[in-house]
């Protein structure tokens, strides 16, 4: 994640692997879909459905399809026969579906089913024609974090949404990455019909020590990434929706590794300690309050500090997560889980992470979700209840409720070091590389060097917050941004010498690593 300006303050260590390359990156054309659209013209209509999603369509050629389209009236334009499109119907038709202007969370149950079954619909359509009529048909008549949800999903997996460039979540809904300050700015500056850029800082004060690295778990570039990589590999993709999601619980357990363990590193570069795990019967010792609101359901609930983990009504009791936490641990001491049917899996072997992953998340892909839960899924929605475990004062769901503002909380890195442990004793039981396993015959790193140093800065990054307030039509819009300071770096560059002593080319992948040089004292890491 170089790329994106990320590196810490202090000296790094840097170290460069060569390794083989499994196949080539293929490439692709997306001019035009199956039925003859342009991207530009798929491009405009994802762009036009996603603005102002709040509020009705403001464009009349989506307008008019909305007002016209009947989902079932031609079956054929659907792989599935209209199955998916009848059943969403049914479900609307009954008002059996979330009202509109109201918060949307995809570890409820019933919301993220009705999203699916949008989809569900969505991913049958053999045409862009379908699935733009599908869109602006349900736009109008289904809750929009749900609408908003089936749509980036559904374009980031159909065929039909390649070459799309989905807009960031921030300039679409950006009540859930700006704080309230800024959006009650932002109505002034509509109402007053004064242009306004607005600086957003980030949570807490100095009293507060996690503040050091807030810039990191509040960045919004990061809490695109994380939501991002979760509708790239959703927990609930089923292979009927066309193809199977490939290391999926692998590199769920990787990409969550490398948040915790880049965490680490911004904390050891500001004289703070790895962050430690955290455990079902201990204190949770970081409280947090997110200054964040819903645009309908009002504010993110807090979190005082030093509470113990209670019991959440309608989700899980604790004694619940220690009894399946053991459960996985028991697996990895064993070295196989027990499938549904009450066979053993193997998983020390190549394969094993990967089911591991898929039970510890838990995705549709676990061989034995019932007995061994889903204790990543679960645990996020017993952090984000912890300010109102028993629903006494009706709060929506918290922070972690959201792969959206889940890494603001400084908790959420506390639960992935104690989920990366589980990994990491996994890990543990395996036998280690040998020479064989990792060495790239006759190709070698001869030298490595900088140009340039690495220096960090904070830069100002700015976004639309358009979305953010009602459209009249008897307001002028105005321009309105917001701007965040954000972690960036100057330009530097690798000059890696190798040497192939092969007598033909060889593909290969260079991995370069950052990582810290000294720890919280300035101790040198050896």
């Amino acid at each position: 994640y170089s790329d994106d300006g990320y590196c810490s303050n202090r000296n790094v260590l840097i170290l460069c692997t060569l390794v083989a390359a499994a196949a080539a990156w293929p490439s692709f054309s997306y001019q035009n879909d199956a039925s003859g659209d342009s991207t530009a013209k798929r491009q405009q209509d994802v762009n036009h459905l996603l603005d102002r999603i709040y509020d009705h369509l403001h464009y009349s050629d989506l307008k008019q399809i909305s007002d016209t389209f009947s989902p079932e009236a031609d079956t054929s334009m659907y792989t599935d026969g209209g199955a998916a499109a009848h059943h969403l119907m049914e479900e609307l038709n009954d008002h059996r579906l979330l009202e509109q202007h109201h918060w949307f969370s995809l570890f409820n149950p019933r919301q993220r089913e009705e999203a699916l079954m949008l989809f569900d619909v969505l991913m049958h359509c053999k045409s862009w024609e379908c699935f733009v009529d599908n869109a602006a048909f349900f736009r109008e008549r289904m809750n929009e974090g749900e609408f908003a949800y089936a749509l980036y999903t559904a374009v980031i997996h159909s065929e039909l949404g390649q070459g799309i460039v989905l807009p960031p979540l921030y300039e679409i809904t950006p009540h859930m990455f700006t704080n309230s300050e800024i959006i009650h700015k932002a109505y002034t500056a509509k109402m007053t019909q004064t242009p306004g850029k607005f600086e957003m800082k980030f949570t807490g004060t100095k009293k507060n020590k996690e503040q050091r690295v807030a810039y990191f778990g509040e960045d919004i570039g990061l809490n695109i990434h994380h939501v991002t990589w979760h509708m790239d590999f959703p927990f609930w993709w089923k292979d009927s929706y066309g193809y199977h999601l490939d290391r999926k619980g692998e590199l769920f357990f990787w990409a969550h590794h490398q948040l915790t363990v880049r965490f680490d590193a911004e904390r050891l570069s500001n004289w703070l300690d790895p962050v430690d795990e955290l455990h079902w019967e201990s204190i949770i010792h970081e409280g947090f309050a997110p200054h964040t609101s819903y645009k309908y359901g009002g504010e993110f609930p807090a979190r005082p500090d030093n509470v113990h983990f209670e019991d959440v009504d309608g989700v899980a009791h604790v004694r619940d997560m220690i009894i399946i936490e053991s459960r996985i641990r028991d697996a990895i001491a064993h070295g196989y889980v027990t499938d549904r049917d009450g066979h053993h899996i193997n998983i020390r072997n190549d394969h094993g992470i990967d089911i591991l992953g898929d039970i510890i998340e838990s995705s549709v892909y676990s061989p034995n979700a019932q007995y061994y839960g889903a204790l990543h899924n679960t645990a996020h929605i017993m952090l984000g209840r912890q300010g109102d475990p028993h629903g006494k004062f009706n709060m929506p769901p918290g922070v972690m409720e959201h792969f959206e503002t889940a890494t603001r909380d400084p908790s959420f890195f506390r639960l992935h070091k104690y989920m990366d442990n589980i990994f990491k004793e996994h890990k543990d039981s395996l036998p280690p590389y040998t020479k064989s396993d990792i060495e790239f015959t006759d190709v070698a790193v001869e030298k490595v060097e900088i140009i340039g140093q690495l220096r960090t800065f904070f830069d100002e990054f700015e976004f639309s917050l358009g979305n953010a307030v009602d459209k009249s039509d008897n307001v002028q819009d105005v321009a309105i941004t917001s701007y965040v300071h954000r972690l960036n770096h100057e330009e530097f560059t690798y000059n890696i010498q190798v040497k192939n002593n092969n007598e033909n080319g060889v593909l290969a992948t260079v991995r370069i690593f950052l990582c810290p040089s000294q720890d919280s004292n300035g101790i040198h890491i050896h």
